[in-house]
């Protein structure tokens, strides 16, 4: 490879230039020399600028975007420097007014030899997890139009990614960028639903381009192209295809991608536009469902990778939880599966995970699908979605043609009964045991008046802890109906805390609170939430040693819970009895199997929220709580 080119249209001044630069592997040639054509890459472009600087800016015009790793550095007369500023706008370069010092001018040659080209710990770090979420999503998948999209002589080429919502289009668009020959530029992202106009969007691409330190290397990405307002099509056309908008008018290299959805919801000719403009090259993403043996190893790879960051043991899935999560039908795709796995192993300490304890969005529970549950064999129901055509032929036409039956009660959900039964059951048999153990020994005991006394002691303080625990569920069946309203969780958790003074004082217990009293208010039923928090404190104090802390705090968060407001609520504590070592159920944790949990759990979810419960680390417990804003 040639180290440097020197260029000047004057052969005595380009001489001289050399005799200034001593590199004796230099390139010596006119603007319009076609030697350059055939010459390879250089590390430095030296180009010395005169005349009407016609030549020289078709150089650059030339050779600027192959060379997009290469230093430029200009020599124009000392007059001419505001000049060639103006002209050479968009190459980044040095500028050394004619003749420049020799040292000057070696010293830049210099460092452009030892310039350092490799990237940063952080960007390491991101392409790193870019990489590995990829592979996650598209390992089963092949794309000879990926290949293409990846070629760095197709680089500039424009892109369009088609799928439906949570295909994984976006990240597709990412990897293609931080892997295709980019350079290192800025990603540009712009939510096109959101753009009115064709000023704004220039606005708002020029402003992500103002936030790069690379100005000079760019993609844009309009995610929902095919969103856009009608009229704003042409402009955008026109940018792509000859011109870009004002504000990035300095950018060298510029890669335009496009994500839209499969079908388009948009008219024929639009369609046909934006294929032109934007399908030089077409990856298109199939649906979950079109993928059979993506669950299995999706699950798999998503569970080792999560048990990697947060430092924990690797678990596993049991078969009827990829049965169930194999059947479920998965509107939003590998982001909604992604999701659910996450949320799930957030929740559930069980190992493997049983199907009860997979947390599906409530919303598709409700919709009357539900996971079908382990050891009972048989073939899962048929998934009806939305919107699909009425069957015409066959017992499913024949049921839709018959007369409609009354509308049944709604059922249990089954995931809850399910947990409910074995909590209940769980909080029963433990004080019964000791009681039976004492009775089948007090027969032959009974002249020992210490063993009398402690029998009745301890059948006293058992007996109690069975009415603690159907007072518990008098109290949760006698709750009215949830009605929505705001609910001042900060004020809530005073009170509550407030309950448990006389034990905190009494047992030594430190209490670390930090509450948000600047934006408290939660949405959901003030009497529901109120009987999940006093559940939860109960069992907290009830499991904090004598002496110990425990940590309170509540946040605003503006888009904490699927992407909309939140007030999240957290509870940590240090104790010895962990509530997710093994309960008393078999393939659960004993968070499923303690009353107070599966409650709080219900009465939040029944709001809208979510309840997380994570003991994997040195004895400590953290209870999440992220509650509607």
């Amino acid at each position: 490879m040639a180290l440097l080119w020197i260029v000047h249209r004057d052969p005595g001044r380009r001489l001289a230039l050399a005799r200034l630069a001593a590199e004796p592997s230099a390139v010596l040639g006119d603007p319009s020399d076609r030697l350059f054509d055939g010459t390879g890459s250089a590390s430095v472009v030296l180009l010395g600028i005169g005349g009407d600087f016609e030549a020289e800016l078709e150089f650059a015009h030339r050779h600027a975007p192959r060379l997009r790793s290469t230093t430029w550095i200009l020599v124009p007369e000392p007059s001419d420097l505001g000049e060639v500023r103006r002209l050479f706008d968009t190459l980044p370069a040095e500028l050394l007014a004619f003749p420049p010092e020799a040292r000057t001018l070696r010293g830049l040659l210099a460092s452009a030899r030892l310039r350092r080209r490799a990237d940063p710990l952080s960007e390491r770090r991101t392409r790193d997890g870019l990489a590995a979420r990829f592979a996650r999503w598209f390992a089963d998948l092949e794309l000879p139009d990926l290949l293409r999209a990846l070629d760095p002589q197709l680089a500039r080429v424009p892109l369009l990614v088609r799928g439906e919502p949570g295909t994984g289009r976006g990240l597709l668009a990412r990897y293609v960028h931080a892997f295709g020959g980019t350079t290192g530029g800025a990603f540009i992202s712009i939510d096109c639903p959101s753009i009115q106009g064709a000023t704004e969007l220039a606005s708002e691409i020029a402003r992500g381009a103002g936030r790069s330190r690379a100005r000079s290397s760019l993609t844009v990405c309009l995610e929902e192209v095919h969103r856009l307002p009608p009229q704003l099509f042409s402009e955008l056309r026109s940018w792509i295809e000859i011109a870009p908008p004002q504000g990035i008018q300095q950018t060298t290299w510029l890669r335009w991608i496009g994500t839209a959805a499969e079908p388009f919801a948009t008219p024929p000719e639009m369609e046909s536009g934006l294929l032109d403009s934007l399908g030089g090259i077409t990856v298109r993403i199939p649906p979950v469902r079109e993928r059979p043996k993506l669950v299995p190893s999706l699950v798999h790879e998503t569970t080792l990778a999560w048990a990697e960051a947060h430092g924990a043991r690797p678990r596993r899935f049991s078969e009827g939880a990829i049965e169930a999560l194999r059947e479920y039908p998965w509107p939003g795709n590998l982001r909604e599966l992604e999701a659910v796995v996450l949320r799930t192993l957030a929740g559930d300490a069980s190992d493997p995970i049983p199907a009860s304890s997979v947390r599906f969005d409530r919303d598709a529970v409700s919709a009357g699908w539900a996971p079908e549950e382990e050891g009972e064999g048989g073939v899962a129901p048929e998934l009806s979605h939305p919107g699909a055509p009425a069957p015409t032929s066959g017992p499913a036409a024949e049921q839709a043609r018959a007369p409609a039956a009354p509308t049944p009660a709604p059922a249990l959900d089954p995931v809850f009964t399910r947990r409910f039964l074995g909590a209940l059951a769980h909080e029963l048999r433990n004080p019964l045991v000791p009681i039976r153990t004492l009775a089948q020994l007090l027969p032959e005991r009974f002249s020992d008046a210490e063993f009398r006394s402690r029998f009745a002691e301890r059948v006293g303080a058992d007996v109690g802890r069975i009415e603690g625990t159907l007072d518990r569920l008098a109290e949760f069946a006698a709750l009215p109906p949830a009605e929505s309203g705001p609910v001042d969780v900060a004020e809530l958790l005073d009170r509550l805390l407030e309950e448990h003074r006389e034990e905190i004082q009494r047992r030594r217990l430190l209490v670390l609170k930090e509450l948000d009293r600047n934006q408290p208010l939660a949405r959901g039923d003030a009497a529901h939430l109120e009987l999940a928090l006093r559940a939860l404190l109960d069992k907290t104090f009830e499991l904090v040693p004598e002496g110990k802390d425990l940590y309170l705090a509540s946040k605003h968060h503006a888009s904490g819970l699927r992407g909309k407001p939140s007030v999240r609520v957290l509870i940590r504590y240090h104790s010895p009895t962990q509530i997710a070592r093994k309960g008393g159920i078999e393939g659960t944790s004993l968070a499923e199997s303690v009353l107070e949990i599966v409650l709080a759990d219900a009465l939040v979810r029944g709001m809208g929220g979510q309840l997380t419960l994570d003991a994997s680390g040195a004895e400590e417990t953290v209870v999440v709580l992220d509650l509607p804003a």
